[in-house]
């Protein structure tokens, strides 16, 4: 039994092409970003930001375990997307679907805005998941790759990845946003989390320093958090590690 006739005795009719949709825009998204990502890493485009693999690491076996936790990934996102659109949930979400039903403006805003909601909420649930109860039980498969790379992006356990799917859903039920805006959010997003894990960094070396680079978060920020399992906790900005002390003690 092929996996397409497998699924389309589970799921039932309305919430399957959802599901496919959501598979084909998440996977293809991420496939593509961390590709381009892990290519430029390995013809040495940037600056490194931590050691070389140790010799005896099988690099191989490395990128199996990321793209196969990143497979699972991408089906928990398809099946929230299909419970979305498939139950018709998203019709209880703040998403519109005409672009003249918000004021002139609100489009790019909203992206702007969402991006800083999901950050915070982004925050929150990465220091719940360092917490002891459940460290091992969610985020233990992401910290595997002590040293990641771009396809670390989605290698999730599927817990973390349900969650990581809740706070977009959580966005949603907050910000009025058009499809064509999420879709822009979601994209961003994509690409600051494949930088963030891809090993180099192509920021200027003093842009921790710069007034406006303090407040970005780097590939060399969250190499650092992947190598001590602590500080950085943010994903596109660094306000609340600065603010609730877990910043890099020497890049604060």
């Amino acid at each position: 039994m092929t996996l397409p006739t497998l699924l389309s005795q589970l799921l039932p009719g309305p919430v399957l092409a959802p599901f496919f949709y959501g598979v084909l825009l998440y996977g293809t998204r991420y496939l593509v970003m961390a590709l381009a990502l892990y290519s430029l890493a390995r013809r040495g485009r940037g600056r490194p930001v931590d050691a070389a693999y140790p010799a005896g690491d099988d690099r191989a076996a490395h990128l199996r375990r990321e793209i196969g936790h990143a497979a699972g990934t991408v089906l928990v996102f398809g099946l929230v997307n299909a419970v979305l659109f498939g139950t018709g949930l998203i019709q209880h979400t703040q998403l519109y679907f005409r672009l003249d039903a918000a004021p002139a403006g609100w489009f790019a805003l909203s992206v702007v805005l969402a991006l800083v909601l999901h950050d915070a909420l982004f925050y929150a649930l990465h220091r719940l998941m360092h917490t002891r109860p459940l460290y091992r039980r969610m985020h233990l498969t992401h910290h595997r790759s002590v040293r990641p790379t771009a396809f670390a992006a989605y290698s999730f356990h599927p817990w973390e990845a349900l969650g990581e799917a809740l706070l977009v859903v959580a966005v949603l039920f907050v910000l009025p946003m058009h499809p064509l805006a999420l879709l822009v959010f979601q994209t961003v997003s994509t690409l600051i989390n494949v930088y963030g894990h891809c090993g180099r960094e192509f920021y200027p070396p003093d842009w921790h320093r710069h007034p406006i680079g303090r407040w970005i978060n780097t590939s060399t920020l969250h190499a650092h958090h992947h190598a001590t399992g602590r500080d950085n906790y943010g994903l596109y900005f660094t306000w609340w590690d600065r603010w609730l002390g877990s910043a890099d003690p020497a890049r604060r």
